[in-house]
């Protein structure tokens, strides 16, 4: 342990591959109840949205420690080691961060690369930078030379910290975190390597854009050479044949989405797709997940999430909640339990108003057709009919000009995440 005034740093426990650990599911819960104690989170200004804990623990889970239909291990961790570390001020938590080194992630023109994330503190100073240092002391005895972040865990779940839009409450997998994070890590040495988007969709907004593109598909099934547009289908998922869908859309996530514009992207191997396509399952509604076809070979994607936060936020209130760090308590997972039992409720029933745009892409060769045009318009009429009114686009990446074009003129900039580098 290292004591730094009243603050000291515990090393809660490490995973690596192949290695005996000595963590266990009581000391991720103990990470996991952290931003629980950042006072920031009590004020009138945030909009803060606390996940599901069984849902963290499962995500955050290396170990062999699993619980039949409520915590599973991420097999992320397959190829992954990490280290989670919590600041106490005496008995109380009052910082977290996690640094993990995945093998699987490279970039051409660097070395071996570490990553931080989960980042929580008090607003001193002190305690920040003693966090920071931890995790920057773990990777470089790791030999890393190069440090990016934060992170959960990659693109492919949530990326980069907040720096605009505070004001705004998050969607579903959206980071959200205190303001005064972004003058820790400047402080300390870090530097943007890139911004990320969420783009804030309602039917006002988007109504003259969604007319233009009204008239532009008018004119293309107008056109005589409009056979070729109908070479193309749109379809929604069909649940009852989950497997095969899954395997459609595992062979269209990774080409697609593993470009030179989507940075900080890492393939999915098999069972980690199984494991977020299973979950996705569970909240989501076939009306809002397409897959476009083109002489019945499928070519694109788009996955839209009703957005759970809203019930989350609902059950929660601005009550504060403090939950135990023990990994079994009663209290806590009757919360998530009867979170969940709402979310299947009002998935039923189709109550919902917001939605998240999670996975949208097409095949490059069929991206100036027009054919994303007419995803998009799939997209709002399927929404209106079940009463989804509002939506979020997100984590768009500031150098993805395919997807920024055409959403940035759907709606506004609501929140921006940035991801930081550290050359070591």
């Amino acid at each position: 342990m290292t004591r730094i005034n009243r603050t000291t740093i515990k090393e809660i426990g490490e995973y690596v591959p192949g290695q005996a650990s000595n963590l266990s599911l009581n000391k991720i819960k103990e990470f996991i109840t952290v931003p629980y104690h950042i006072e920031w989170y009590k004020t009138s200004e945030s909009n803060k949205i606390f996940p599901l804990f069984l849902q963290e623990l499962s995500d955050l889970n290396p170990t062999p420690a699993t619980v039949p239909g409520l915590i599973t291990r991420n097999p992320y961790f397959n190829h992954t080691c990490i280290k989670y570390f919590i600041a106490y001020n005496g008995r109380i938590p009052v910082g977290r961060i996690m640094a993990f080194i995945d093998s699987n992630y490279a970039e051409r023109e660097n070395g071996k690369i570490g990553w931080f994330g989960l980042f929580e503190s008090e607003e001193n100073r002190s305690t920040a930078q003693t966090l920071i240092e931890s995790a920057v002391s773990y990777l470089k005895e790791n030999s890393c030379t190069k440090i990016i972040g934060p992170a959960k865990f990659n693109a492919g779940g949530e990326i980069g910290l907040l720096v605009d839009g505070f004001e705004n409450e998050p969607y579903f997998m959206e980071p959200y975190n205190a303001p005064y994070y972004q003058d820790f890590f400047e402080e300390y040495g870090f530097k943007k390597e890139n911004d990320w988007y969420s783009v804030n969709i309602d039917k006002i907004i988007s109504k003259d854009y969604m007319n233009k593109v009204d008239r532009i598909l008018d004119r293309i099934l107008n056109h005589r050479k409009a056979e070729r547009f109908n070479d193309y289908k749109i379809r929604n998922v069909n649940f009852s044949n989950l497997k095969s869908e899954i395997d459609t859309i595992r062979k269209l996530y990774n080409p697609i989405w593993n470009g030179g514009n989507h940075p900080q992207q890492v393939k999915m191997n098999d069972a980690e797709f199984d494991m977020l396509a299973l979950g996705i399952k569970e909240i989501a509604l076939e009306e809002l997940i397409f897959i476009v076809e083109k002489d019945r070979k499928p070519i694109g994607i788009s996955v839209n999430l009703p957005d759970i936060n809203e019930v989350i936020a609902e059950f929660d209130g601005k009550a504060a909640y403090m939950p135990s760090a023990r990994f079994y308590s009663p209290k806590d997972i009757m919360r998530d339990l009867k979170i969940f039992i709402n979310i299947k409720k009002r998935l039923k029933q189709k109550r919902f108003s917001r939605m998240r745009f999670l996975i949208l892409g097409v095949e490059e060769k069929y991206r100036k057709n027009g054919i994303d045009s007419k995803l998009y318009q799939y997209i709002k009429e399927k929404a209106l009919e079940i009463g989804i009114t509002r939506g979020s686009a997100s984590q768009l990446a500031d150098i993805n000009m395919d997807i920024i074009n055409p959403v940035f003129k759907l709606g506004k900039i609501a929140m921006t995440w940035r991801v930081y580098r550290l050359k070591i």
